[in-house]
């Protein structure tokens, strides 16, 4: 095996280890919010939570995964990987300061 190829292998890993990690994530932030007790005035917001980061973790954490078990693009697999949660974070800041 070939210094790029082991290279190529660790990058493999520590995509499938991101993507594990963003799904995880996914699951229970919409869990949280589809199964949310909230009262009716705010279910909706609870719920469009839900459906952005499902579309947000459908545009990035599987297209990455997908990719990686395929074994092509290992580095725009990562990148995308890495989108999740960066955006994540992103829309939740902007989440707090837009209702603080």
């Amino acid at each position: 095996m070939t210094l790029s190829g082991l290279t190529c292998m660790k990058l493999r890993t520590a995509t499938i280890i991101v993507c594990l990690v963003d799904a995880a994530a996914w699951a229970v932030v919409a869990v949280a919010t589809f199964m949310s007790g909230s009262d009716a005035a705010t279910k909706g917001l609870d719920e469009g939570a839900g459906l952005i980061v499902t579309g947000l973790f459908l545009v990035t954490g599987a297209p990455a995964l997908a990719l990686v078990l395929l074994g092509r693009a290992p580095i725009t697999a990562l990148t995308l990987a890495l989108a999740f949660p960066t955006a994540f974070a992103a829309l939740f800041v902007a989440a707090v300061i837009a209702f603080a």
